[in-house]
């Protein structure tokens, strides 16, 4: 039986570390970063640009429901579903999905780490708007 804890896991301890480092000081040490530059490689680069740029929205509607609303470097925002590493990026469908290149691309990893962080912007809307986003998904 394999003993090696799969990408996932070694995620969510990372995004636990990253949780408490920046709950506590406001940054991130080197060795975290580096822990998850290996994990990701350029897609942590682009991701962190993408907080430091504030284009990371949680979009709460009234009952609850959300999604993350990213917009990429081009100006396109995306949805990326809470607790999944789906989203409608080219990247995505490309890198994640056919080539298997990387585990996530850089509008999920940029989510689930501002959500870590604490730092994503919020966004309060009605139900109808998160159905609509949600059934225009490609």
């Amino acid at each position: 039986m394999n003993k090696c804890p799969d990408v996932a896991a070694v995620l969510e301890g990372l995004l636990q570390v990253v949780k408490v480092e920046y709950q506590s000081s406001g940054q991130l040490s080197s060795e975290v970063l580096h822990s998850l530059h290996l994990l990701h490689g350029q897609s942590l680069l682009n991701a962190l640009d993408l907080i430091d740029s504030k284009k990371v929205t949680k979009v709460i509607s009234s009952s609850g429901r959300w999604v993350y609303q990213v917009t990429g470097s081009s100006g396109t925002p995306y949805v990326c579903l809470p607790n999944s590493i789906f989203c409608q990026c080219p990247a995505f469908k490309y890198a994640v999905v056919k080539r298997r290149d990387s585990v996530m691309c850089k509008h999920v990893l940029a989510a689930h780490l501002s959500t870590a962080m604490g730092t994503n912007e919020e966004k309060n809307v009605s139900d109808e708007y998160i159905m609509d986003i949600l059934a225009h998904m490609d």
